[in-house]
Parts: structure tokens; C-alpha cells; sequence
């Protein structure tokens, strides 16, 4: 980790704009990503925000709600992304919304900590249980200059057929969509797993998201 000093220079401080992620950033990154993915966090689809000055604070100067809610969409796409592979040609009904796909029912986000540029962020999601019509997914958000949790969403994602308008069941629809719950049970079994062996081991973490 570099010294206390590493980002005083502001041009450093906002170096993870740069094409290599800023060399003071990297030791920051490694340690985050780290964390997430002992934790059950899926390294696969994690994704990094660079905190924009103009963009993502408020007239208070601390970074807004709206820049929360857009990473956590940004970070489920890429979960949706990683069906692709599973569901092969049918993977362009769920994009686009023609056969079954994905709706976010419902999340709720809480703020642990004030974020400020400059900073990045690194958010991941782990899947926590799954349902035949849908599943349940942990999504948290880490700052690399504080080097903790600064933000957590938990919510469920349901399955839902847009060319007949109701909710789908995968086990029901069965070939590629009894894959895919297949895959996301086994994703799910693998990250509580990982994440009560780090509750385990981190006692004094303090309450965390809810399997």
C-alpha cells in the first residue's frame, strides 16, 4: 500500500483516469478486489467507477445517490452478460427484451460512507439465493482511497417473459433456462460459502447484507 502521502499530488490522487488505472492506485485496487472476492464477490463481472468531479457529487460535495443506483445497474448488467454463455442464442431475447429476460423487482441501497473526488470506486455483486423465477443478489461498493465498504444495495432480480407478459419460472421453461438456475444456484452455493468462511473470520466486521 503506498505511503500515507502516495496521493497528496492531485494529478496522482486522480491518476485511476489514466490508461494503466494509476501506478498509486494499483496496491489499492489489488487489496479491494482481494477483500470482494474472499467475500464471495464475483470477480468475473466486478466493475470500477472513477469518481468525476462534475458528474457524480452534489452541491454538497460528496458523491450523490443517483451516481449508486446507476453503478448498481451498470454491475447486474454485467451479471446479465454472464448468462450469455448458458443461454447461447436465446441470450439476445433477454438484451433485448423480446422472450425471457431480466427486471430488477425491487432494491434498496444504504450509504455507509461519504465519498468525495477524488476517489474509484470497485463494485461487485454476489448472488445470494435463487429461486426458480428469480434471485436474490448483494450488490456492495468499496473505495479504493478509504479501503472500505462505502455503499451496499440488496435486492431481486425476477425472471419475466415479454412476449406473453408474466413472470417466468426457468425450471418450467427447462432446457437452456433450466441451465441457467442450475448455474446461478451452484454461483450462489459457492458464494455463501466464501462469505460465511469470511464472517467467520472477521467477527468484529460489524452487520453486514443478509444472505
Amino acid at each position: 500500500m503506498p505511503p500515507n502521502n502516495a496521493l497528496a499530488d492531485p494529478l496522482v490522487a486522480s491518476s485511476y483516469f489514466s490508461p494503466e488505472g494509476g501506478e498509486a492506485y494499483k496496491p489499492l485496487r489489488d487489496a479491494m478486489v482481494a477483500q470482494a472476492a474472499a467475500m464471495g464477490y464475483e470477480v468475473a463481472t466486478m466493475t470500477e467507477h472513477g469518481i468525476i468531479w462534475a458528474d457524480d457529487q452534489d452541491p454538497f460535495g460528496h458523491v450523490g445517490g443517483a451516481t449508486y443506483a446507476r453503478l448498481t445497474f451498470k454491475v447486474n448488467y454485467r451479471v446479465f452478460e454472464s448468462f450469455g454463455k448458458t443461454l447461447g442464442a436465446r441470450y439476445d431475447d433477454l438484451v433485448r427484451a423480446t422472450g425471457v429476460g431480466c427486471i430488477i423487482r425491487n432494491y434498496n441501497t444504504v450509504l455507509k460512507r461519504q465519498v468525495r473526488y477524488p476517489d474509484c470506486l470497485l463494485t461487485a455483486v454476489r448472488i445470494s439465493e435463487v429461486q426458480p423465477d428469480r434471485y436474490y443478489a448483494i450488490t456492495t461498493m468499496w473505495s479504493y482511497q478509504q479501503q472500505a465498504i462505502v455503499a451496499e444495495c440488496s435486492g431481486d432480480i425476477g425472471f419475466f417473459d415479454y412476449s406473453k407478459n408474466k413472470p417466468a419460472n426457468l425450471l418450467e421453461y427447462g432446457g437452456v433456462y433450466a441451465d441457467l438456475h442450475r448455474e446461478l444456484c451452484e454461483r450462489s452455493k459457492n458464494s455463501n460459502e466464501l462469505y460465511s468462511q469470511w464472517v467467520a473470520d472477521h467477527p468484529k466486521s460489524g452487520k453486514r447484507a443478509k444472505l
